[in-house]
This record gives structure tokens, sequence and C-alpha cells, in this order.
């Protein structure tokens, strides 16, 4: 590994640091040596600023301006151990220095965010920080008005103990999670340190062989070492300084400022000047204290608020849920539970950030619709809406006309609806007997394809008992070979060329072979596969059986067609899905041209995933990609140009009018995909006239029952791919 490739890592710096911690014992106890160690370290703490922003490139002039004050306080401690003494150009020099940090304080200070948790009490810290300032500004102008006595001196010291306070109280509250800031705060305390003990001695500086030389040397240095770590990058940045710690602990942060007013008052005895009376120490402090008190329960209020709703919504969460249903109600409720659709594929294409915000558009029109009934979030996409029983249908029926509406969050153009479950409470029905309920009545609104209402009956138990004894069930089939779940099998569907009437592929559709209910379709227990995870391991088990039949039909000298396998959204995220096809391809010695894969239109990619250069990688293989479900999605034009699309596969919603309303859209695609070089397919051909309708229109290939249906592999090879080839005898004797 290279040198920058060793500073890239974080290794280094922490090795650098027990050597530095090393020889500021080595220096307490060699006093001869803190003078060049000075030096030193003030030219080595400037180089490694250098050095980490040249290997990590912050943005912002943060880093920059600690280098230009570490360059002047290194240049002011350089000239006392060179002339042995202070003169006006250190001291200068140091000042500038304190200048630049007072400039980096300021620039942090105004790019910080403050979280919802600060904003709940800011004014009352404002108060408490306003408070300490005047009192400090109290103690200058008494110091000035004193006349005796080192006055700079004092003033550094009043101006360094407040400072400890405000470090000490944003160390507490806030956390420290960057390797780095907690070396830029560990190097703020060692300089208040040095800055104060160099004070109350009457200097600016050290001066040469005082121990106070050794905190010098180890100030500059730990900024160095927060330059040179790979997290200095976000070191000055709001998210660095906006990790909140939970509110009980922020408020330990408060109590350094307690003691500031005892630090001032010490501070200026010890500089033998005069500042504030001696009871102005308790008044002050017991003030500060009562300040601290109020901002407590300001945030027990909030804590207690925040207890009872979600953070992000600012909604009821399931504890204000059911302190508002235990609550006497003048007559009958209902409760609505919401889930809005295909919001996890929101988040997986667009990120959280994107899900956050479409959140926040759902809670406004769900607070809208419900026309004062409460409303709550459980988690996720869920939502709850508590209503008179009177108006529950209304309130559903707005629901669902506002979700509805088209969503815009950051120029993007969201489709919304939701499924929604609706249960009445009956007398004595407890709040979990409810959600059960009407979760119930969800799942059954969305497995009839959603955007819909269903209200719950007593019957849908069964039906989500035997949703819940499959999910188990598919658990295992797709996790093992366990006969008792039984097993998958996968059927093919002809593909057929409309110009001959050939067959020219097939399309792989899965079953499922239950030992109870006998031979389960797909819309039996997909919706299963894709609510339990099981996606990516349902298409594995699938590519894996149709590459093992290919193989068995060559090995039985029968002619062999290409076969196409769905893909879904998460096999398509695998980046190492290439890999994955080509082993199986390659373990059965089944050429990639024989392999068809199919992507969904209407399941939207993120505009950079795995899937983009994965299925170039396939085509280039040898692999054919068709785009399945043409017509139905968004995201068409986008995935043409996006994926080496061979075939456009047009759904059977679009086939099934191509006599009556759709033949010019059909034209126009095929249009299209003749000009770029693509080949059509149409789904749910069933009747004689469609097939016809559509070899007219320019559409190559078609499937559907009017060829056949899908067939188990043994009726498929008999029918359409002819016999196997029959063995040789041995030879007679």
């Amino acid at each position: 590994m290279d040198l920058r490739g060793r500073l890239r890592t974080a290794g280094p710096t922490w090795a650098l640091l027990t050597v530095l911690l090393t020889s500021c014992g080595v220096l307490l106890a060699v006093p001869s040596w803190r003078s060049p160690a000075v030096v030193v370290a003030s030219a080595l703490g400037v180089l490694l600023v250098v050095v980490g922003v040249r290997l990590h490139r912050p943005t912002g002039a943060a880093w920059p301006l600690v280098g230009a004050m570490l360059a002047l306080w290194g240049l002011g401690s350089v000239l006392v151990q060179v002339r042995g003494h202070l003169d006006g150009t250190s001291v200068a020099a140091v000042w500038a220095g304190q200048a630049v940090a007072a400039a980096i304080v300021a620039l942090v200070a105004r790019g910080r965010a403050k979280t919802p948790a600060e904003a709940s009490g800011s004014r009352l810290d404002a108060v408490v920080i306003t408070t300490v300032l005047l009192l400090v500004g109290a103690q200058l102008v008494a110091v000035a008005r004193a006349g005796r006595g080192d006055l700079a001196s004092a003033v550094v010291a009043s101006v360094d103990v407040t400072l400890l306070g405000m470090l000490l109280r944003f160390a507490v509250s806030t956390r420290l999670v960057s390797a780095s800031v907690r070396l830029a705060f560990s190097a703020a305390f060692v300089t208040i340190a040095y800055d104060l003990s160099s004070a109350l001695q009457g200097r600016r500086l050290a001066l040469p062989g005082e121990p106070a030389q050794v905190l010098g040397v180890l100030c500059v240095v730990l900024e160095g070492l927060a330059a040179l770590h790979p997290s200095m990058a976000e070191t000055f940045t709001a998210a660095a300084f906006g990790r909140r710690r939970p509110p009980s602990t922020a408020l330990l942060g408060l109590l350094p400022l307690v003691l500031v007013p005892a630090g001032l008052y010490w501070s200026a005895q010890a500089s033998g000047v005069r500042g504030l009376p001696g009871w102005t120490v308790p008044a002050a402090g017991a003030f500060i204290a009562g300040l601290c008190l109020l901002r407590a329960a300001a945030a027990l209020r909030s804590s207690e608020h925040l207890a009872a709703h979600d953070p992000l919504t600012d909604l009821a969460n399931r504890r204000g849920l059911d302190a508002a249903f235990r609550r006497d109600a003048p007559g009958p409720r209902s409760l609505l539970l919401i889930d809005v659709d295909e919001f996890k594929q929101v988040n997986d294409t667009h990120g959280h950030d994107v899900g956050d915000a479409l959140l926040l558009h759902v809670r406004d029109r769900l607070v809208t619709a419900a026309a004062g009934g409460l409303v709550a979030r459980l988690g996720g996409d869920e939502f709850v809406v508590l209503t008179p029983t009177a108006e529950a249908e209304g309130v559903a029926q707005r629901l669902l006309a506002s979700l509805r509406v088209p969503v815009e969050v950051d120029e993007l153009t969201l489709r919304t609806s939701a499924s929604l479950g609706l249960a009445h409470a009956a007398p004595g029905s407890s709040l979990a007997e409810l959600l059960t309920q009407a979760d119930v009545a969800m799942y059954a609104a969305k497995a009839a394809g959603g955007d819909d209402v269903v209200e719950f009956h007593p019957e849908m138990r069964l039906a989500v008992a035997r949703r819940y004894t499959l999910s188990g069930e598919l658990r295992q089939l797709l996790g093992s070979e366990d006969p008792g779940v039984g097993r998958l099998e996968v059927h093919y569907q002809p593909l057929v060329e409309l110009a001959t009437g050939e067959t020219v592929g097939a399309e792989a559709l899965v079953r499922w072979r239950h030992p109870r209910h006998g031979l389960l379709a797909p819309d039996a227990f997909l919706a299963l596969v894709a609510g339990n995870g099981l996606d990516a391991q349902l298409d594995s088990a699938v590519l894996r059986e149709v590459v093992d039949q290919l193989a068995r039909w060559r090995d039985q000298g029968r002619r062999v067609l290409p076969v196409s396998v769905n893909l879904t959204l998460d096999s398509l995220h695998d980046p190492d899905l290439t890999a994955r096809v080509l082993a199986a391809l390659e373990r059965h010695r089944v050429p990639t041209g024989l392999l068809h894969l199919e992507i969904t239109e209407h399941q939207q990619l993120p505009a950079v995933s795995p899937a983009d250069r994965s299925l170039a990688d396939l085509r280039l293989a040898g692999v054919d990609v068709h785009l399945d479900d043409y017509g139905t999605g968004y995201t068409s034009l986008d995935y043409l140009h996006r994926f080496p699309v061979q075939v456009l596969k047009l759904d059977r919603s679009v086939v099934a009018s191509v006599c009556e309303t759709n033949a010019h859209v059909i034209a126009g695609v095929c249009a299209m995909a003749t000009a770029l070089g693509i080949r059509v397919l149409a789904e749910g051909v069933e009747t004689p006239g469609q097939r016809d309708a559509l070899a007219a229109l320019g559409v190559h290939y078609g499937q559907g029952y009017l060829f056949a249906r899908p067939l188990p592999a043994a009726d498929f090879a008999d029918a359409v791919l002819g016999p196997a080839a029959t063995p040789l005898r041995a030879a007679s004797c």
C-alpha cells in the first residue's frame, strides 16, 4: 500500500496519537527538551493539516482556517523560544490566531441546523446563555474599573472560563461520533487549559522550559491529527454537530454554565484584580440554576410528548393511540388501518429521504380527510384513523380519494394509493383486538389489488390463518427440501410466431404443489413471497429448475427452445446476478442463448442500480432480455434506453381490446420497436381475431390460451419439443 493509502486508514492516526502522548510524558520529565519540542510540534501541526486537506478534500473554509490559526500560534511560540521572552510580535501573532479561531466558531455556528428537540427549548437555552454572557460582560467592566493588577490576564482568564463552560456544555449535549471531531474537541480543551494557565501567570504564552509548554505541544498536534483522520471531511459540517443526545443527557450540559460565575470570581482573584462582588457568585449561580430547572421542565414536557407521538410525523404513536382509545367517547367508534401501496418500492427506488417526504404528504391528507378523527402512525407506511362509526365510511372514501392524487416530491411525481381495513369496535373491545381485525381487512383489500377499503367480517380470520400458515411453509419450501410442505413446479407456456404459428420458445411460470391445497397458482402465494422478502430466493429456485430442465431435454435428445424466466426487483438489486446466472448455465453446459430474462415495466428501478451493469453483461454473454408487462407502468422509454431489451411484451390488458380501441396504440408501439430494433410479443392472446389483428399491426410473437395454457414440463416436451431420441440397443451376440 502506498503512503496515500496508508494515510486514508484510521490506524496511523491512532498510532501517532499514542506516540504523541508518550512524548508528552517524556517532556514532563525532561524540561530541556520542551522548547525544541514546541518548535517541532508547531511545524508538524501545520504540516498535518496541509496533508489532511490534500488527502481528504474537505469542502468549506474551516480546515484552511485551522491551518492558518495553528501557523499563527506556532509563529508566536517559536518567536518566544528563539528570543527567550515575550514581545509585541509574538503576542500579536497569538491574538491573530485567536481571531481566526473566533472566525471558525462563527462559521460552524452559522452552518449548524437546529433539530426539533433543540427548537422546543431554544428560548430558555438562549436566556441561559445570554445571562452567562451578560455576567462575563459585567466582570470585564468591573475588572476595567478596578484598575489594579494584570487587567489583560484577568480579561483573558474570564473569557477562557466562559469558553470552557460553553465547550463542556456542547460536549455533554452532543454526540461526538466522528474520531476527527473528538480529537478536535480534545485539542480545544487542551488549548483552553494552556491559555488559562498562562493568563493566570500574567502571560499570553508559556516561557521556555515551563510545564505549560507540554500543553502547547499537545494542542497543536491534536489539531493536526484531527485533520489527518479520514473523517475530517465532515468535522465542521452541520450534521457532525447536529447529533444531539437524549434530552435527559443534554440537560447535564447546562450544569457547567452554573459554575461559570464561580469560575469568573476565582479567575479574577487569581489574577490579583477585583472583579464582581462576592455576593454575585451565589446570586448569579442560583439564577442560572433556576433557568436550568425551567429548561428541565420544558424538556420533560417535550419528552412526554415524544413518548406518545411519532418523531417523523408528530402524529400519535401506538402509545398515544392507546391513550385516546381508553378515553370515553360519546358513541361507537371504528378504526381504519391504512397501508400505503407499493411504499417499499418508493424507498428502494428513490431513497428514504423521498420516502419520508411522501409520508409527510400522506399525513397531511389523512388529517384533512379524517375531519377531526384521531390520526396515528404505527410505523413504516401504516397509519390508523380512530373515528365515530357513523362517519367511518365517509372518512374511508375521502382518504382513498385524497391519496389517489399524485404527490410532488423533489421534482418527482409519485402516484399513491392505499389499502384500508375497517373494523368496528364492539362493547368491551380492546385496541389490540380492533387493530387485529382491521389488519385482517386491510390485507384483504391489498390482496384484491389495493386502492380500496374492506370491512372486517369474522370469516376473514380463516383466510388470515391460512396466509400465516402458508407464509411459514413458504420459508421452509425455499430454505430446504422438506417434502412436508410440497414442492415448486415450473410450467411452460409456449411463445408462438404469429406469422407461421411455429413455437419459438416458452415462458417459465411457477406453481406450488401443496400437500393439502393441491396445485396453487401464482396468485395464491406470490404476494406472500414478496411480503416475506423471499422474491430473490424464489427467482433463484425457478432459475435453477429451468436450467436443469433445459439440460434434461438436451440429454433426452429433444429439440430445445429458449425459456424466459422472470426476475423481481430483489434479484435485479443483487450485484452478483451475472455471476449466479452464468454459473448455473456453465454447471449444466447450457448455451446462454437458451435463457431469456424478463424484467417488469411496472417495477421501477433506481436511476443507479446494479441491474444496469448486470443486464448489459448478461446480454454480452448471449442472454436475451425481455421487458414484460409493457403498457402498465411508467418507465417504458427509460427502460428501453437503459437496458439491452430484445423483446417487448405487450401486457394482456393492452391486447384484450386490440380489435376495438387499442389498434393505433399497438401500431405505434410496433413502429417504435422496429426503429429500435426490438421485437414485440403480445400476451393474453385468446381469440383468432386478436391473433390476426396483432399480426397485421406488426406484432412478431404471441402468448396465450389460444395457443396453449401453461403446461407441466413433461406435457410441454411431448406437445411441443417432440419425442425423445430412441436409446441405442445393445448389439446381439
